[in-house]
């Protein structure tokens, strides 16, 4: 996270539709380079984001009188990231893939298994697969707690536990909205994360799954499982975000069967966010603080690619080698 920035210590509120990218990673920018973002529309509030069909918090943002309203484009001018970051096309960007943690991977690894330890593993990943073009993946997401070797990965039980692990680039895991969610950390730990014959999906292989599937304007209502999207399920959203949430009615709702869930994520203070939505890694790194993920939202179609701090936690869903 950079040191100092234009908005470092700065107070943000999002409000409306936004069309640069989603109200989550708009959040994640903020909060990458110093600034905080708040829940309503108080005299502590510095700057108010306002996208189209914007509410009641521009109204009371107006009355209130101390809050800068800007616009997307002017917020990208002041948060350094911003343009950088913002949604690109999946077949547009060419990354290398990560390499191994050099931390890690110096660090002396038994290459034995103990045979409860294998036990362990080998009951924990029992996984369906489903086959999407030239592709094999998990029609779930990973839900293990010991690395490929038998070692046990770190559960990050509190808020505080999580964010000394991020702090101190460890591997960590929690319980999200539905199943464990990740940090990069233990995606890219040297112990491998994922079982044999299996891998954390890189930057190119999820365009290869997006582009099958449509494009990632298309793509994201094939991947969506049929549960949890629902009516109700946007209802109780609703209330959590204070916004009106615009259901999916698309045909062939997962329709390529990845069965995706809105699992939220966690950020680098232990919080669960992102109600409604759903985040997974990638195994390309992006640079020493981020690396690339997809996400998919109950208010779109769209595949989105976030900008993800490594502190995140996602989950993870995985490709046959």
């Amino acid at each position: 996270m950079p040191t100092k920035s234009k908005i470092q210590d700065q107070t943000f509120l999002f409000t409306g539709t936004l069309t640069e990218f989603t109200r989550d990673e708009a959040e994640a920018l903020v909060e990458a380079n110093g600034g905080k973002v708040l829940s309503g529309v108080t005299a502590k509030l510095n700057y108010l984001v306002v996208g189209e069909d914007a509410g009641s918090k521009l109204e009371k943002a107006k009355k209130l009188g101390t809050v800068k309203i800007i616009t997307e484009k002017e917020f990208l001018k002041i948060v350094p990231k911003g343009k950088a970051a913002a949604n690109e096309p999946t077949s547009k960007k060419i990354i290398k893939p990560a390499a191994p943690n050099k931390a890690i991977a110096n660090e002396k690894i038994k290459p034995t298994v103990s045979k409860a330890s294998a036990k362990k593993v080998s009951s924990e990943t029992a996984i369906e697969e489903v086959k999407i073009g030239n592709q094999i993946w998990m029609a779930k997401n990973l839900d293990v707690a010991h690395f490929r070797n038998g070692d046990p990965i770190p559960e990050a039980k509190t808020d505080k536990e999580w964010k000394n692990a991020c702090k101190k680039k460890q591997p960590a895991w929690c319980t999200g909205e539905y199943g464990k969610l990740y940090n990069w950390y233990a995606v890219n730990d040297a112990r491998i994360l994922s079982p044999f014959e299996w891998h954390t999906p890189c930057d190119t292989e999820w365009d290869e799954l997006i582009n099958f599937l449509g494009g990632s304007k298309v793509a994201g209502k094939k991947m969506k499982s049929k549960f949890g999207w629902n009516a109700q399920a946007l209802a109780d959203f609703e209330v959590i975000l204070g916004v009106e949430a615009i259901e999916d009615k698309s045909k062939n709702k997962n329709s390529s069967g990845f069965s995706g869930l809105p699992g939220c994520y966690r950020n680098d203070n232990g919080g669960i966010f992102g109600v409604g939505k759903g985040f997974w890694w990638s195994s390309t790194e992006l640079d020493s603080e981020t690396a690339d993920a997809r996400s998919l939202s109950y208010e779109t179609s769209w595949v989105y690619r976030p900008y993800s701090l490594k502190t995140m936690g996602y989950s993870v869903r995985l490709i046959k080698d």
